[in-house]
């Protein structure tokens, strides 16, 4: 009888946190810079998809952003607070643009 393969527990990755992301982007080489703009694009659309099919709480952010204006927040974020680069990037993505966009109590 053949041995039965037992799957390995489940791991957590994170492939991208705010220490990696802002090395990549602070990194001339041009393909650099559009992984960086490219992953934080890809992050806001994750997060306005889970706001418009209920799986997160809305944000205030504007309907229309500019990926470079988006770019310069979440830098200014990670550059603003090294203690927080450890965290996944979408996470910060998210946090950044509430910051700059919160909405009105």
């Amino acid at each position: 009888m053949a041995a039965i393969p037992i799957a390995a527990p489940a791991q957590n990755y994170m492939f991208e946190t705010g220490t990696t992301l802002l090395a990549k982007c602070r990194n001339k080489a041009p393909e650099y810079g559009l992984a960086c703009t490219a992953y934080i694009v890809g992050a806001v659309d994750g997060i306005k998809k889970d706001v418009f099919i209920g799986r997160a709480k809305p944000n205030c952010w504007p309907a229309q952003l500019n990926a470079e204006d988006v770019k310069r927040i979440v830098l200014a974020y990670l550059t603003r607070y090294p203690d927080q680069r450890q965290a996944p990037a979408s996470v910060l993505v998210s946090v950044a643009l509430n910051e700059q966009y919160p909405c009105e109590k």
